[in-house]
């Protein structure tokens, strides 16, 4: 039968593969997905681990000479929800609508290049008879077929005989997206997610060629397909997101994979502590239009404080167009925000700091800004921005509140406390990224 993968959608085999490893399609699962019998799996490990010129163990025979014929789904692989899977497909750029647009727009070329009338199916019995026209636009033999092909899907393989004539030729127009050298499998798995229960399982099955020895049950294969294919495709590789400065690249990847842990993964924040790079609202200036000018594919993400410096950098970067692949934005505004404690030269006051002096660490909820008498930490107006016309503010005490704000990732990273409403401005701001991150469908 040879060495097999096979994609199921709950207990459908939708896409299958064989002699190969399907590393586009291990992209749309993480590690944390894997699962496997533990026995079965280490028995396989130590049976591949013996070298060919070698007697295999006693205690190992069992696994050397199990039948081929023997079911092995749900031995070892990768599951997640097809929400999470379209999700992830989304961020790396393959969008069921996009992907079922190109399908039709390539059938109704096709069809104009043989003279044929781009809104009619020819609908036949058999292969080699004449078909009889029959009223149907690209988009909906597209879709008609999709739906086929899922229809007909077994825990085996395809069995189209509960399908109609219009289904069945329907079908055969999308043909050529199931063979083995078509177009990126992905496109076509963002088409058959398509309307489909965002609850129901995705299943890659890979116990064959854990069994064939293409692969050790401890590789971490999501992330060893990413790489290989980081050199192929831009969209593959994680995007890029440069912050202002080192806390920022602590905590907002640990609040993303708090908020939203089935995409974190996609995303790799600037490491500016251990690559001892400079940080600060000029920085991400230069480095984008750096990436930009070393032409850098991977997507780009710049995240800037929502105040006076932030609003000039986006005004900056504004002023010279980026590649469409990179994106700026500044954190979200507070409602908070709009009426802050503040100190500036004449004493104590209440101000709209909202897109003036709002870093990171306003994101965490008014609880982390508390000071140690109960009240806000005031924001300090220390400089007037002469090309914005407005000045630029800080938190009296900085280092105080992100202590308060590690301690409340920690907490909430080891299950201690709910995700409140207090996380809503990382919620806001993981949506913000995933939104940059997507392709334009148009």
């Amino acid at each position: 039968m040879g060495d097999r993968w096979r994609l199921l959608l709950g207990e459908q085999q939708v896409l299958f593969g064989k002699n190969e490893f399907p590393s586009r399609l291990m992209t749309v699962f993480q590690e944390e997905d894997k699962y496997m019998q533990d026995d079965w799996a280490q028995g396989i490990d130590q049976l591949n681990s013996v070298p060919s010129d070698q007697e295999i163990p006693s205690e190992l025979q069992a696994f050397a000479q199990e039948d081929d014929d023997v079911e092995t789904l749900d031995r070892f692989g990768y599951r997640t929800t097809v929400a999470t899977a379209l999700a992830r497909l989304r961020l790396m750029g393959f969008t069921p609508e996009a992907s079922m647009r190109s399908m039709a727009e390539i059938r109704r070329a096709n069809l104009r290049e043989c003279g044929q009338a781009e809104d009619v199916l020819l609908v036949s019995p058999a292969r080699g008879v004449q078909g009889t026209p029959h009223q149907m636009s690209a988009e909906q033999v597209v879709k008609t077929g999709l739906a086929a092909h899922i229809k007909s899907c077994t825990p085996d393989g395809v069995d189209d005989e509960s399908l109609d004539l219009i289904e069945l030729n329907c079908l055969e127009e999308l043909e050529f997206y199931f063979e083995d050298d078509s177009d990126d499998p992905r496109f076509l798995l963002a088409a058959l997610l398509h309307d489909q229960d965002p609850k129901s399982v995705l299943t890659m099955d890979l116990s064959d060629l854990l069994a064939a020895g293409y692969c050790s049950s401890s590789d971490d294969l999501s992330a060893l397909a990413i790489h290989e294919l980081s050199f192929i495709t831009a969209n593959t590789g994680p995007i890029i997101v440069i912050t202002e400065g080192k806390f920022d690249a602590q905590v907002i990847p640990r609040a993303l994979r708090l908020v939203r842990p089935e995409i974190a993964g996609y995303f790799k924040f600037w490491d500016i502590e251990t690559t001892r790079a400079a940080g600060g609202t000029d920085q991400v200036v230069k480095n984008m239009r750096s990436f930009a000018a070393a032409g850098v594919m991977n997507r780009v993400i710049g995240i800037l404080d929502d105040d006076t410096a932030g609003r000039q950098a986006e005004k900056q970067l504004a002023s010279a167009p980026l590649p469409d692949h990179y994106a700026v934005c500044r954190l979200p505004e507070l409602d908070y925000a709009h009426a802050y404690p503040t100190l500036g030269p004449s004493g104590a006051s209440v101000d709209d700091v909202a897109g003036r002096a709002c870093s990171v660490e306003f994101q965490f909820g008014q609880n982390c800004l508390l000071g140690t008498d109960g009240k806000p930490v005031p924001v300090r107006w220390k400089s007037h921005n002469d090309s914005m016309n407005d000045y630029q503010g800080e938190l009296a005490n900085k280092p105080y509140v992100q202590e308060r704000i590690k301690e409340m990732l920690r907490a909430a990273e080891a299950g201690e406390t709910p995700l409140g409403s207090e996380w809503d401005p990382m919620r806001r701001l993981a949506e913000t990224l995933v939104n940059l991150a997507e392709p334009d469908l148009e």
